[in-house]
């Protein structure tokens, strides 16, 4: 994929995480985890972080897509895209 789409798309789902308000505590955490881990990303601009950082991130956001899909469906498909 194209770093610039990918930072494109990783700036989406930031925003798409930090709008995520109706969620349970438990799950809190994980979202502010991946934002945090995502803000990262994005700070450093498209094709900074070494793909090992990336590969990691996707492992994350598909357990949590699954774990999302049907209460936030929006941010669901922001996580897809970016997988």
């Amino acid at each position: 994929m194209d770093p610039r789409h990918l930072h494109d798309l990783l700036t989406e789902l930031h925003q798409e995480l930090l709008a995520a308000t109706t969620v349970e505590p438990k799950d809190r955490d994980l979202l502010k985890r991946l934002a945090a881990d995502i803000h990262a990303l994005v700070e450093a601009g498209p094709g900074t972080p070494p793909p090992e950082r990336y590969q990691g991130l996707r492992g994350r956001l598909a357990e949590s897509a699954a774990a999302f899909e049907a209460s936030h469906p929006r941010l669901t498909t922001a996580m897809e895209k970016v997988i």
